[in-house]
């Protein structure tokens, strides 16, 4: 039964997205010049595909794992959903992934291509209906001019003109900039992605206005830089893998910015950025793969060395990052996370309490990890990995890309995983799937007995029920958190002795239920899992 309050959600977005204007392509955009550059010593240098990476255009390209036989895409190719001749609009709750078509309108797979073509003819004009993803696309673009003046094996776009390819890309610059996705609730990794591609585009090109355009925008970037980046230098969105996303455009900015002025203010607070996520990110890697604490949409600008079959793999950004920085430099960082955590905690005497089963983690010595701004906690050796999620819903509090993960754990020891975050599942087309991934019941944290109000799609992407987790206390041999579900407040508290980690849960306001097995049985998997964007078990 659907309830008058999202009755009247459904209308209001009808209406709203009714009387939005028609997308405008520009049709008029200035003559770009190329300049004469340096970056694209970094860009041949370290993003030149191996072998086993390279593809033929024209076949068998995949999509959020899903097998394509081409590029121009105007459908979602799970559900056959054509997003043609329709008033297209961010999201078609429960139809079909406005995604789809946008991760093919990226052109990513032109770093990696060795053969074949794509037709600029062919996109459908759901290819310009997110800003964002046009900014990706004309990042590619500019790498593909790149490979194409250093006589680099590749795809052919625009028949590899470098005068129609330049044009196109001035096109796609007049777009961005008109289309700017920097209103609203939340400003986030869509901003700065659309920056970085314009930043990237000045580092490129002479134009008209070029220099005080390259200072508008570097302003821009400081105030996001400043916005969406906490003191310690870890991201806002509460999110391992846009975290990764970030970094990434954030790279593609320091390469544009000292390009254009060497000695800007910006370059030492992006250094910083980086290095931070990168300490931060390898501490999430087990076997390989990086954790998926809260959304991974599976986004790439550096796509030249990811792998369509094993999307969580991410070591590849670790070794790009660290070709930028010595290890010395990145591991200073850990100065910054070492700290201990300690406060007055209540006495449980008189609350409920579980025990549950114990885990065998640590066969050797560990340290501890605390990102108190991005909310995770660690402990960890070069082989076996304990966390626990606590601390800020993402987004200032909006948690558009946060899970219900609030005192979640994960666990990989024994070269397998104990316990595992499930990752994502879809975003819009399918609310069912969406909201059970990020549900509790799906995450290995605290079961309290009590049920949350259904969420409907317009709640999809914030959080309704959860506060932000408190650390009460942490260090290398215990923790202690709380978190209120639905106002009902939890605490979990964790000791680690002999390499044995117990976990106990305490509340005086809801019962609470044990785990009397992890899913050691099932690779760390409580219910589902997704192997990033769409890929669900």
């Amino acid at each position: 039964m659907i309830s008058l309050k999202t009755i009247l959600k459904k209308v209001k977005y009808f209406i709203y997205n009714l009387l939005q204007p028609q997308i405008e392509i520009p049709s008029s955009f200035r003559i770009f010049n190329r300049r004469d550059s340096d970056f694209q010593k970094f860009i041949i240098r370290e993003c030149t595909p191996s072998d086993q990476y390279l593809v033929d255009l024209n076949d068998n390209l995949k999509i959020f794992g899903r097998n394509s036989n081409k590029y121009e895409i105007s459908e979602d190719i799970f559900s056959n959903f054509d997003f043609s001749n329709k008033k297209l609009k961010p999201a078609f709750f429960n139809k079909a992934d406005v995604k789809v078509p946008y991760e093919a309108s990226r052109l990513q797979y032109l770093q990696k291509a060795n053969a074949g073509s794509i037709d600029v003819n062919k996109f459908p004009l759901i290819y310009w209906n997110s800003p964002m993803d046009v900014a990706i696309r004309n990042i590619n673009l500019i790498f593909q001019l790149i490979s194409i003046e250093n006589s680099q094996q590749s795809g052919e776009i625009l028949g590899n003109n470098i005068d129609l390819l330049t044009s196109y890309i001035s096109q796609h610059y007049e777009f961005i900039t008109t289309n700017l996705e920097n209103k609203g609730n939340v400003i986030g990794n869509h901003y700065l992605v659309e920056l970085t591609s314009i930043l990237l585009t000045i580092a490129t090109f002479k134009f008209d206005n070029d220099k005080e355009e390259f200072q508008y925008y570097q302003n821009e970037l400081l105030s996001q830089l400043n916005n969406q980046f906490y003191e310690d230098g870890t991201n806002f969105e509460g999110s391992s893998h846009y975290s990764a996303f970030v970094t990434e455009a954030l790279i593609i900015c320091k390469l544009a910015i000292e390009e254009v002025d060497i000695n800007s203010n910006l370059i030492p607070k992006i250094d910083n950025i980086v290095k931070t996520n990168r300490f931060l990110l390898s501490k999430l890697i087990n076997n390989d793969e990086l954790s998926q604490i809260g959304d991974n949409d599976s986004g790439r600008l550096f796509y030249f060395k990811f792998d369509e079959e094993a999307p969580l793999k991410m070591t590849w950004l670790i070794d790009l990052i660290g070709s930028l920085y010595l290890n010395s430099e990145i591991e200073e960082e850990y100065k910054k996370f070492n700290y201990e955590i300690t406060s007055s905690p209540p006495l449980f005497d008189t609350f409920n309490k579980v025990t549950h089963k114990p885990i065998k983690v640590f066969t050797k010595d560990y340290k501890s990890y605390s990102f108190k701004e991005f909310g995770i906690y660690i402990w960890r050796n070069d082989y076996e990995y304990f966390s626990i999620r606590c601390g800020p819903i993402g987004q200032n509090g909006i948690g558009g890309h946060s899970h219900y993960d609030q005192l979640s754990i994960e666990c990989f020891a024994d070269s397998k995983w104990i316990a595992r975050d499930p990752g994502t599942g879809t975003y819009t087309d399918d609310i069912e799937i969406r909201n059970r991934f990020r549900s509790l019941e799906y995450h290995w944290g605290p079961k309290p007995k009590m049920k949350f109000p259904k969420e409907d799609e317009f709640d999809c992407f914030k959080l309704n029920y959860m506060s932000d987790g408190e650390v009460l206390h942490f260090d290398k041999e215990s923790f202690l958190g709380s978190v209120e579900f639905n106002g009902k407040k939890v605490y979990r508290k964790i000791s680690i002795s002999d390499g044995k980690v117990s976990i106990e849960d305490f509340s005086n306001d809801v019962e609470l239920e044990e785990y009397t097995s992890w899913g050691e049985e099932n690779e760390g998997v409580k219910v589902q899992f997704s192997n990033g964007y769409k890929r669900i078990s």
